[in-house]
């Protein structure tokens, strides 16, 4: 990631820290987390990945309390890159 990364949602990280605190977070909601990737598209800086997420809940997620359940998930995510680096997403 670049060093002045930012993420557009609502909530993002806007520092690679903030990233990898998100990323920690899920990994101890989601342990078992995998991720497919379905596909990809690229045009000039821009990357689009259709990703399937697979995981079991076990902790409280967007105050959800855990339900110990296996679910899956579709997300599509688009990274901009500048140098090699993601600059956004």
């Amino acid at each position: 990631f670049a060093t002045n990364y930012f993420e557009h949602r609502e909530g993002g990280a806007q520092t690679n820290q903030e990233y990898s605190d998100i990323i920690k977070g899920a990994e101890q909601v989601f342990p078992d987390l995998t991720v497919k990737i379905e596909d990809v598209v690229e045009e000039e800086d821009l990357i689009a990945v259709l990703v399937t997420f697979n995981a079991t809940q076990k902790d409280t997620f967007l105050g959800i309390e855990a339900t110990d359940k296996n679910i899956t998930w579709e997300a599509m995510e688009f990274f901009r890159l500048k140098d090699r680096k993601i600059t956004e997403t």
